[in-house]
């Protein structure tokens, strides 16, 4: 019996002295990754909505802001000389693979300025292509005043081209982007959510 103990004693000792150096390695850590995580939503935001200068958060207020594709989670006012240039939209759709984080600016021109794809899951060297500029670059420019829609051949002015072997991905950008379009639309051009 003694022999027993001394094992589990020493096994305890050993568990609390790695629980104690792994909690604080995440209390040292902690403060870095969530920094890290801001740099990234603060360079989506300047990367797909360029000319602004600062980003404002505004409140979400509607249910505009999610349907059964997609749900916004952010939205950002961006500002240049205290002059609303357009807004900038983090959302989450529902990918192939699961879920995907896609950054959105919207000018006052009612146009996409960029797209910027975050976080995914999607198939390596199939879905994952949807972090390429030859795919996000398609929404530049785009009217969204109407959806945008996606299609497997030449794309006419409201439409972008899917990845080949793909759709599944690249519909769920699109998603995005029309929830943003959407929530712009309805929302914030009649002053919603300021």
């Amino acid at each position: 019996m003694s022999d027993i103990f001394k094992v589990g004693l020493k096994l305890f000792i050993i568990t609390a002295i790695a629980a104690m150096i792994l909690g604080v390695t995440h209390l040292a850590t902690q403060g870095p990754i969530e920094q890290q995580r801001i740099n990234a939503t603060n360079l989506a935001k300047q990367t797909v909505l360029p000319q602004a200068e600062d980003f404002n958060e505004v409140d979400i207020v509607s249910e505009t802001a999610q349907n059964d594709k997609a749900r916004i989670l952010e939205i950002s006012a961006g500002m240049k000389d205290n002059e609303l240039i357009g807004y900038t939209f983090k959302v989450i759709t529902n990918g192939y693979g699961g879920d995907v984080e896609i950054t959105v600016g919207i000018n006052m021109d009612g146009k996409v300025e960029g797209v910027q794809i975050g976080e995914h899951s999607e198939t390596p060297g199939l879905g994952a292509k949807i972090i390429e500029k030859t795919f996000t670059e398609q929404y530049h420019g785009k009217e969204i005043e109407n959806p945008i829609s996606v299609t497997k051949s030449e794309p006419g002015d409201q439409e972008i081209q899917a990845i080949s072997g793909a759709t599944v991905s690249s519909h769920a950008v699109n998603d995005g982007v029309n929830l943003a379009a959407q929530y712009f639309l309805e929302i914030l051009l009649s002053g919603g959510g300021q």
